[in-house]
């Protein structure tokens, strides 16, 4: 829903997931009115979330935030412009089954749970990621490790026109064999096939994956800044 300041973002169903219960702020805004804005437009919810998108205004409320005790993210979106360091061979990849992809996706969120660990959390993000992957015809794929279990995965979304490489994880004991250069690399295979305008990823800009995405061809475009704060329960 659009407001003065952005766009405000509500989904009922789904009250303890951020991503699709925050305030996105597309201009420039104080810290005190940033805050009152969370205040005014989630008042019910159990957090307060904000996102911002302008690069000038997220850097200056980054410092306030962190010093105000909020958690702070910022996130990386880069864009493909030229071919990959080196190739690689992607015939382990292979489609990821529905089932398996949203157990390695709950383990990936146990890894540091960014809502809280329940059993309502985990169900809310199964719904979110069934929602996401059927709105948006997501290409599930993945390798399997040496038990042959599924071992890792990402989603490709792809309209012809704009594609999104999204949500690559590894698990723990299978890291460090080059699955995620694989996955990544297969997807910008599949991608590239219907030859769309734009391939971009988003990545952790404090993380080292932003390094292996740099070598496969991507390079910074935008930061987003994400500020949040758990509320402490109504007494």
């Amino acid at each position: 829903m659009p407001i003065a300041e952005g766009r405000l973002l509500r989904t009922p169903s789904l009250p303890l997931i951020w991503g699709v219960n925050q305030v996105w702020l597309g201009q420039a805004v104080a810290f005190d009115d940033a805050v009152a804005l969370a205040e005014r437009h989630l008042a019910k919810l159990p957090f307060r979330h904000l996102t911002v998108d302008d690069q000038r205004a997220g850097a200056l409320l980054e410092t306030r935030f962190a010093a105000a005790g909020w958690k702070v993210d910022r996130e990386l979106t880069m864009v493909l412009v030229r071919a990959a360091d080196r190739v690689v061979d992607t015939t382990a990849v292979t489609e990821a089954p529905i089932a398996e992809a949203l157990e390695l996706m709950v383990r990936w969120h146990r890894e540091a749970p960014a809502i809280g660990e329940s059993a309502e959390a985990d169900r809310q993000l199964v719904e979110l990621w069934r929602r996401e992957w059927s709105c948006r015809n997501a290409r599930l794929l993945g390798v399997r490790g040496r038990s042959g279990q599924l071992a890792a995965i990402t989603a490709l979304y792809s309209d012809q026109t704009i594609a999104q490489v999204e949500d690559v994880y590894t698990v723990p004991e299978e890291r460090g064999q080059g699955f995620a250069r694989m996955l990544v690399s297969r997807a910008l295979e599949l991608a590239a096939s219907a030859a769309p305008e734009l391939t971009f990823i988003v990545a952790d800009d404090r993380g080292w994956p932003k390094q292996l995405y740099e070598r496969l061809g991507f390079e910074p475009a935008l930061r987003t800044w994400s500020f949040h704060r758990d509320q402490a329960p109504a007494r």
